[in-house]
C-alpha cells in the first residue's frame, strides 16, 4: 500500500520519509553507541511515533537510567492511545526504512538488526538545528535509541508501552 492511498498530502508532507529516515538514522546511531549490536528491526515502529509526537517526546526522561516501566507508570496519560498511534505509523516507518536502505545508510543483518553502514553522515542537518520542533524530534530520536539499547529486552519495551509487535 502506498502512503498516498492512506494519508492526505498534508500528512505525507508532515511525515516525509526522508525526515523520518533522518530520525531513524539518529536513533540507530545512538542505539549503536550504547550497544555493540544493531537496533532490532521492530524498534523503529516505536521510535518514530514517539519522537514525532510532541506530547510524548516532551515527557521523555533526560537519562537512560530511568527504567521504561517507571517512566510509563508516571506518564500513563500521555500514552493512552500510543498503541493505536504506533499502528497508524506502520507505512510511514516502512517508508523511512526503505529510504535508508535504498540510500545505503543502513543495512539489516540475518538476526533482524539494523546497522549503520555509512557512518560519515552528518550528525545533524542545519535545517533541523534551526527549527525547534524538528530539533526536539531529533533529540528525542537519539534519546530513544540510547534508552532502548539499555533496556533489558525488545519484548519488555513493547510490553511496557502496551504495543503488540
Amino acid at each position: 500500500m502506498m502512503l498516498s492511498e492512506k494519508y492526505s498530502q498534508e500528512e505525507i508532507n508532515l511525515y516525509n520519509p526522508a525526515f523520518c529516515a533522518t530520525l531513524l538514522f539518529e536513533s540507530i546511531r545512538e542505539y549503536q553507541s550504547i550497544s555493540d549490536k544493531g537496533m532490532h528491526c521492530s524498534l523503529p515502529y516505536l521510535v518514530i511515533p514517539m519522537c514525532v509526537n510532541p506530547q510524548i517526546s516532551s515527557f521523555l526522561p533526560n537519562s537512560i537510567s530511568t527504567p521504561v516501566a517507571g517512566w510509563v507508570a508516571n506518564n500513563e496519560g500521555v500514552l493512552v492511545e500510543f498503541a493505536a498511534s504506533a499502528t497508524a505509523f506502520i507505512l510511514i516507518v516502512d517508508s523511512a526504512i526503505n529510504f535508508l536502505i535504498e540510500k545505503r545508510g543502513i543495512d539489516i543483518n540475518e538476526e533482524g538488526l539494523f546497522l549503520i553502514t555509512d557512518d560519515k553522515v552528518a550528525k545533524k542537518a542545519t535545517l533541523i538545528s534551526k527549527n525547534t520542533d524538528l530539533n526536539n524530534a531529533y533529540r528525542a530520536a537519539g534519546m530513544l535509541g540510547r534508552w532502548f539499547a539499555s533496556a533489558s529486552s525488545v519484548e519488555s519495551v513493547f510490553a511496557q508501552l502496551g504495543v503488540r509487535p
